[in-house]
């Protein structure tokens, strides 16, 4: 008996740190947008990446997670050196969201996010976003660029 309460004391111990969101940067989606066009201002198009970050921001819900390509999520995940996270979590949802000044970012969304965020977040309401950033898109027109970024988790606000 004493044995399997701490095989149970273990198991619910490894499900609470799996779920701990420390260590996010806390940001604005113009801030991040802000700082990555200056990281990349010299850079032509194409990706560019650094270490993964996590950062936490509050944004618009500008449109409810939908299917999606993750090829660009499976790319920045490659040249970071993460190749086998989309092995490990179901990511196949983007959803939309809006800075203070109307910027826009597509962001991906855990597949096991996605009936939580329908059903909990607002359209044009704001959330609270915990994501990875993994890499940062730079386009000719530079107000085009954008973050890939994956969410791991949400608080409607």
């Amino acid at each position: 008996m004493i044995w399997r309460a701490l095989v149970a004391f273990a198991l619910l111990s490894t499900c609470a740190l799996a779920q701990e969101f420390t260590g996010y940067q806390q940001t604005t989606l113009d801030a991040l947008f802000q700082k990555w066009d200056d990281i990349t201002k010299a850079d032509g198009p194409g990706v560019s990446y650094a270490a993964p970050e996590k950062i936490r921001f509050v944004a618009t819900l500008r449109s409810f997670p939908a299917p999606c390509s993750n090829a660009p999520l499976a790319m920045a995940l490659r040249l970071t050196g993460f190749d086998n996270v989309l092995q490990q979590v179901s990511v196949t949802h983007c959803a939309t969201f809006a800075s203070e000044t109307g910027r826009t970012v597509v962001a991906f969304v855990q597949d096991s996010l996605v009936p939580g965020l329908k059903a909990d977040a607002k359209l044009g309401g704001p959330v609270e976003i915990y994501a990875v950033l993994f890499a940062y898109m730079v386009e000719v027109d530079r107000s085009r660029n954008y973050p890939i970024m994956m969410v791991g988790r949400f608080e409607p606000q």
